[in-house]
C-alpha cells in the first residue's frame, strides 16, 4: 500500500495526530497539572509536556485500532483503513507505551497507575462493544482519559487538583459532543451540552472567586 511503514507512520501522524494541535493540547494538560503552580526546572516541565504529548498519541493509536473495523466501514480513507496489515501499529503503541513509562519514571512518578490506566483501556476496546463505545455514554467514558492525563504527570495530587481535571473533562465533552455529527444528530446531544456548559461554567467561577480571594 505505501513504500513503507515510516511512511505509513508519517501519513497517520499527518492525518490523525496533527502536532499543531495536540501540541497545544498537550499544553493544556500539562498546565492543568500544575495546579501548585509551574516548577522552576524547566526540565521537569519538558518531560511532563512529553509525557501529556506520548500519552495522547498512545490512546489516540489505542482508540483508532480499537474502531478500525467501523471507520473501514465509515471512514475508508484513513491510513489505518487502507492498511491491510496493522501489527507494526500495535508494536508502535508498545514502544510509545513503554516510552510514557520511561518518561513519568524520569519524572519521578509511580508508573502503577499508569499501568493500571492501560488495562482498563486493554479491557475496554477488547471486552466492551464498538457500539457502545461511541455512543454518547461510551464516548464520555472514553473522555475520562483526559483528567487521568493529568493526575499522571501532575507532581503532586491536592484536592485542588480536581478543578482543573474536572475543566478538562468537561471541555472534552462539550467539544466532542458539537465536533462529532453523528453524535451532535442525537436529540440529547443539545441537552448535554447545556448542563455541561453550565456545568464548566460553576466550576470556572468558584475557581476565579477563590483565586481572587488568595491575591
Amino acid at each position: 500500500m505505501f513504500e513503507s511503514w515510516i511512511e505509513t507512520f508519517r501519513l497517520y501522524r499527518c492525518e490523525r495526530f496533527p502536532l499543531r494541535i495536540f501540541a497545544l493540547v498537550a499544553v493544556v494538560l500539562t498546565l492543568a497539572a500544575f495546579v501548585e503552580g509551574i516548577p522552576h526546572d524547566w526540565f521537569e516541565v519538558l518531560l511532563s509536556w512529553m509525557a501529556s504529548v506520548l500519552l495522547l498519541l498512545q490512546f489516540r493509536i489505542w482508540d483508532d485500532l480499537g474502531d478500525r473495523n467501523h471507520d473501514a466501514a465509515h471512514h475508508p480513507d484513513r491510513v489505518l483503513s487502507r492498511c491491510h496489515r496493522v501489527s507494526a501499529f500495535y508494536l508502535l503503541l508498545a514502544f510509545i507505551g513503554l516510552s510514557n513509562w520511561i518518561v513519568l519514571l524520569l519524572l519521578g512518578h509511580s508508573t502503577i497507575p499508569f499501568l493500571l490506566v492501560c488495562t482498563a483501556a486493554s479491557f475496554w476496546y477488547t471486552h466492551v462493544d464498538g457500539a457502545l463505545r461511541r455512543g454518547i455514554a461510551g464516548r464520555h467514558v472514553l473522555l475520562l482519559k483526559y483528567p487521568v492525563f493529568v493526575w499522571l504527570i501532575a507532581p503532586s495530587h491536592p484536592p485542588e487538583l480536581i478543578s482543573p481535571m474536572a475543566i478538562v473533562y468537561l471541555s472534552g465533552a462539550i467539544y466532542e459532543l458539537l465536533h462529532d455529527r453523528e453524535i451532535r444528530s442525537r436529540p440529547q446531544a443539545r441537552l448535554l451540552v447545556a448542563i455541561e456548559v453550565c456545568a464548566l461554567g460553576g466550576i470556572a467561577a468558584v475557581v476565579l472567586r477563590v483565586l481572587g480571594e488568595s491575591l
